[in-house]
């Protein structure tokens, strides 16, 4: 017992947790108003592994002590008493490190035989006595009474001996139960860690080891019973190796035996057990839990085998409320706000025919005993949720009735059939954090990843054995042919072959495909007019009555009087004082200063013999250009009204040499002003960011050897990327660093490295920050799998040449090791951003929705992610913000083109669209499906727009988004619908059109059938006809007045004959006099 080490400091801590909870709680019922505490542990009992005194000993020593006795008083004295092995082992406690500051003074008793304990147990009950209250007659001792009788008839020396001792006294004995349950419910982060383990130890032997044993039963049929298949879960307890999971086999066991039911016979509770009965594939539930190191977790999940529609709808609430009760764990809230959140829920998917069918409680706290009874997730528990517990969230529906018609939905050889009534359980272990609850058993849940569909295979193969029996061997006779015949034939009665028939019927999905997303894109874009209209509002409202500071303009003043000016200043000389940013010009002989701000441009010419410098200045009535710096145009549009401006002045010198260098430094002071302006507006408009707080004492994630994009300085810039509290810090190898704090990150995301040669993670910022001397919104760390230019050996090689599949070989592996370094890397970046109470999580593209374009000159793939449309590997980095999407507008789409323009129209009307061009015609099908899943509206047109006009326009128009003129009363189109090809109404006017026409398809065929057979005519005629000059010299070719004359008259035989057929079938004449035409 010596040799084992006791953690002294963990002692301290929860000793101390402990002693703090009855101190601050003893005169509440909790802790009974117990005056001390004997927290009494008698002999070991295999049968009861959740023994309160188990599960103290465990959790302060680590191992159990048997037959010892724990006297904990208010006044924080510490009494053991126990046996000499084992007192020495506690011994440990006295003189370690960090005990002097510590409240808790700690003293042992070692059991003495020679008078049967009679002096320890005395020095234990003066402790005792000191602690009566004045005004009461007995003594409060806290105890386990569920223990204490069990204590009693063990007849152990200390624990039997000290009971008797309070028996024969003056005391009065106390249960403590729900205290120490309270106590034991707020776990600290190895209790959290454990109880992790323990999920995930669950989660893996689900989906390691019942999963695959429960779809090997159903595809071979084999006849299993209930606690047969429960045995070999058991069974994988005992030796986890047969699901390969490497954990030493004493530090895992089950929580109970495994759960399993189906047949109609359901139990959701956890005393339930696995009957002898032969499982039924039809609705089958499973409850596991586990054990690891002592901490319990539990996981239940329902599989359903080929379920009616009333099932799956059913199994679909049970999700929805599971999310609902979930979603309610959060500190603050009661346990009882468990329970209403899912008789709310139902109420609200209008399902309360389910309330009843709820079980009492919805779970409980559970950790390192099971189930802690007092902390249940029940109608009336008033306990208040506190970071730090877990609970075992159990949410089912029992006793469901499955009705007649419900049946009759259900596959004819489906077991189901057989149920008059079924149960549904979801059950996870579940953390409660400062902000939302952590599912620690993470297993899927939704329906198509727990339902089986075996009967509609089944059913398949007979109806074609069934059709390949009803097909003649061969056709026989006249009616046989037919039949034949008849069979090849298309909808529209035109032969065809087989091999065309999935063509058609592959176009026929594409157009009613097409069709359905145009309705849904013109709700859709209504929808989004009403919801902008809203949005301008409330940004008006926001905007109203905020002044705008910086409309003032500033005055300019480079001298406060002509004393200031600089002394080498002479009357009829140019002088550029470059430290007051003035130049001082020369009118009528006296020097007049002009700041530099106020010159437009300086050019200086050399004619005859003379050197002219002249000088424009900005002036109203002329456009200010973009160098001219905001103050300025403000100034201008100031005194506009009614100053008078200087526009130009020019210099004459017959001696260019003072003029040359007078030019030169204006426009070195021109130059120096733009970069200081530039540079202060980038500053300006920059957002103070917090300050990096450094994660100390702890081992910090982070990616080493990365590039980052963009560059400091020079070529590369690399470093290391770490994960602080509340931020990122790359730091380059030249001891350069850039602070990404987690609350500027707007989106962030990881591209793994699949046809790429790099593997990347991207930050887009929600404000600019300073690298070197730019404002940056995009930053990118990056490791390249291959180097981008590679040398290739000018020497022909083998395709099995083994060096070189070698190095395809290493490439792969060191791709597949780098995308998981770079996941991992996010998971924990996610994990400590959120442990800081800060969101952050890691977008991943979707490869299959990506394609070609040009958005920056160059051809890319482009792809989106869950928020953004990006392409991150070529630079300038093209990242879209799909919330600032207000509408998307295809250019260019015709038949004869290949590929079409896409442009994004921002919601910011004062800036300019983003571009894709020259993506293929092939995406535009994939690329509207996303919009329309997306919520984003779209429209296309065959020319390209001029879209600074547009914008322009659409800026100035307060009513874009209103389908009236400013009247109210004149209709106009309302938002992006003027950029349709076709109008909104034109698919009602052609449904409209063949409704009231009854023989327009009969007219259409029959002019299709003989257009194609002239066409074949024409055809073989001008095959026939080879050139012969023989025949070309016969025929005499008619002069124009001839031609006219015989274009005449059958211009009248026409007509007759045109009238003619109107008399007999319109419908005729009318498709030859079309074809003809």
């Amino acid at each position: 017992m010596s040799e084992l080490k006791l953690d002294v400091k963990q002692f301290y801590q929860r000793m101390g947790k402990l002693y703090a909870a009855f101190r601050n709680q003893k005169n509440k019922g909790a802790w009974g108003h117990a005056n001390c505490l004997s927290l009494n542990r008698g002999p070991a009992n295999d049968d009861d592994v959740y023994a309160k005194s188990l599960v103290l000993h465990t959790y302060l020593f680590g191992v159990e002590l048997t037959d010892t006795v724990i006297l904990l008083t208010d006044d924080a004295q510490v009494y053991f008493l126990s046996s000499k092995k084992k007192i020495q082992f506690l011994e440990q406690l006295e003189g370690a490190p960090g005990v002097e500051n510590t409240k808790l003074s700690v003293k042992f008793l070692t059991r003495n035989k020679s008078d049967s304990n009679e002096e320890n147990f005395q020095i234990l009950w003066k402790e005792v006595e000191k602690r009566m209250q004045a005004g009461e007659k007995k003594v409060k001792i806290g105890v386990f009474q569920k223990e204490w009788e069990a204590n009693e008839k063990a007849g152990t020396a200390n624990v039997s001996g000290w009971q008797k001792k309070i028996e024969g006294s003056n005391s009065e004995v106390v249960d403590i139960n729900i205290g120490f349950g309270l106590l034991m419910s707020v776990k600290d982060d190895e209790e959290l860690d454990l109880v992790k383990k323990s999920s995930v130890l669950g989660n893996k032997i689900l989906k390691h080891g019942f999963i695959p044993r429960l779809e090997e039963i159903i595809d071979k049929e084999e006849n299993v019973t209930h606690e047969a298949l429960a045995d070999e879960i058991e069974e994988i307890y005992a030796d986890p190796k047969k699901i390969k999971l490497n954990v030493p086999p004493e530090h895992v066991q089950s929580a109970y035996f495994p759960i399993i039911q189906s047949g109609g016979d359901y139990d959701l509770r956890v005393s339930a057990f696995s009957n002898q009965k032969q499982m039924k594939f039809d609705i089958v539930t499973v409850s596991l839990g586990s054990r690891y190191q002592t901490y319990c977790s539990n996981i239940a999940r329902t599989f359903l085998v080929d379920p009616p529609k009333s099932v799956s709808d059913t199994y679909e609430t049970l999700v929805v409320v599971h999310e609902a009760c979930l979603a309610a764990m959060i500190p603050g809230n009661t346990l009882k706000t468990v329970y209403s959140a899912a008789v709310r829920k139902l109420k609200d998917e209008e399902r309360e025919d389910l309330i009843e069918c709820l079980p009492k409680n919805l779970g409980f706290s559970t950790g390192a005993y099971f189930r802690e009874g007092n902390l249940t997730l029940s109608q009336k528990n008033n306990v208040t949720f506190k970071a730090g517990m877990t609970f075992n969230l159990c949410v089912g529906f029992s006793g469901v009735k499955l009705s007649s018609s419900d049946k009759a939905a259900a596959n004819e050889n489906s077991p189901v059939k057989d149920l008059d009534e079924y149960a549904l359980i979801i059950a996870d272990t579940v953390a409660i954090t400062k902000t939302t609850p952590d599912v620690l058993t993470k297993h899927h849940k939704s329906l198509t990843d727990v339902s089986y569909m075996l009967n509609d295979e089944q059913e398949d193969d007979e109806k074609e054995d069934e059709e390949d029996d009803d097909a003649p061997e061969a056709p026989k006779g006249d009616a046989a042919l037919a039949r034949k015949i008849q069979e090849e034939s298309d909808r529209n009665g035109v032969r065809t072959s087989k091999r065309l028939a999935s063509t058609y019927d592959q176009v026929a999905d594409a157009q009613a495909s097409a069709a359905e997303r145009e309705k849904r894109q013109i709700l859709l874009m209504q929808r989004r007019n009403e919801e902008r209209i809203r949005e301008l509002a409330r940004s008006r409202n926001r905007g109203r009555g905020d002044g705008d500071e910086s409309e003032v303009a500033e005055e300019l003043e480079a001298y406060k009087r002509t004393k200031d000016y600089p002394d080498n200043v002479l009357p009829n000389q140019i002088k550029v004082d470059m430290a007051n940013q003035c130049v001082l010009l020369p009118i009528g002989g006296n020097p007049v200063p002009f700041h530099i701000s106020t010159i437009k441009a300086a050019v200086i010419q050399t004619l005859d013999s003379a050197s002219y410098l002249r000088i424009n200045f900005y002036a109203a009535g002329l456009s200010l250009g973009k160098e001219a710096s905001r103050n300025m145009a403000k100034l201008v549009a100031k005194y506009a009204p009614y100053a008078t401006f200087i526009r130009e002045m020019t210099f004459r010198s017959l001696d260019g040499h003072n003029l040359i260098n007078a030019y030169r430094m204006i426009m070195e002071l021109r130059k120096r002003y733009r970069t200081r302006e530039m540079q202060e507006q980038d500053e300006a408009s920059l957002v103070k960011q917090d300050k990096l707080i450094r994660t100390k004492n702890e081992r910090v994630p982070r990616l080493s050897d990365l590039t980052m994009r963009p560059v400091f300085a020079g070529r590369k810039t690399q470093g290391n990327l770490e994960a602080h509290q509340n931020g990122l810090r790359f730091i380059s190898n030249r001891g350069e660093s850039v602070d990404i704090i987690y609350s500027n990150i707007k989106h962030a995301i990881f591209q793994p490295c699949e046809n790429e040669i790099m593997v990347l993670i991207h930050f887009h910022l929600k404000d600019q920050i300073m690298i070197g001397k730019k404002k940056q919104k995009d930053i990118q760390v990056f490791t390249e799998v291959i180097d981008a230019s590679q040398a290739v050996d000018s020497g022909r090689r083998n395709m099995y040449d083994p060096e070189e599949m070698d190095d395809e070989q290493r490439e792969r592996q060191l791709r597949k090791k780098l995308n998981e370094a770079f996941k991992e890397f996010c998971r924990k970046v996610e994990k400590v951003a959120a442990k800081n109470g800060f969101t952050l999580e890691f977008d991943i593209p979707y490869r299959d929705l990506g394609f070609q374009g040009n958005p920056h000159k160059e051809m890319v793939f482009i792809m989106p992610t869950l928020n953004c449309l990006v392409n991150l590997t070529e630079t300038p980095f093209f990242v879209v913000d799909l919330n600032n999407v207000d509408h998307v507008h295809f250019e260019r789409v015709t038949f004869a083109s290949k590929a079409f323009d896409m442009v994004l129209i921002n919601k910011d009307f004062s800036k300019q669209p983003w571009r894709v061009d020259m993506i293929p015609n092939s995406d535009k099908d994939a690329i509207q499906d996303w919009l329309t899943d997306m919520e984003i509206s779209y429209t296309e047109g065959p020319m390209n727009l001029n879209w600074k006009q547009i914008m322009t326009t659409v800026a100035e128009d307060d009513r874009f988004y209103m389908d009236t003129e400013e009247d109210e009363v004149t209709k106009k189109e309302a938002g992006w619908s003027f950029l349709r090809m076709f109008g909104d109404d034109d698919e009602e006017e052609e449904d409209s059109v063949e409704e009231d026409s009854d023989f327009g398809g009969e007219d259409v065929e029959e002019e299709s059938e003989e257009e194609e057979e002239e066409d074949s005519f024409e055809e073989e005629s001008e095959e026939e006809s080879d050139f012969d000059a023989d025949e070309e010299l016969e025929e005499q070719g008619m002069d124009w007045e001839d031609m006219e004359r015989e274009a005449i008259a059958e211009d009248r035989r026409k007509s007759r004959r045109g009238n003619d057929d109107d008399d007999d079938d319109g419908g005729g004449a009318r498709s030859k006099r079309r074809r003809r035409r």
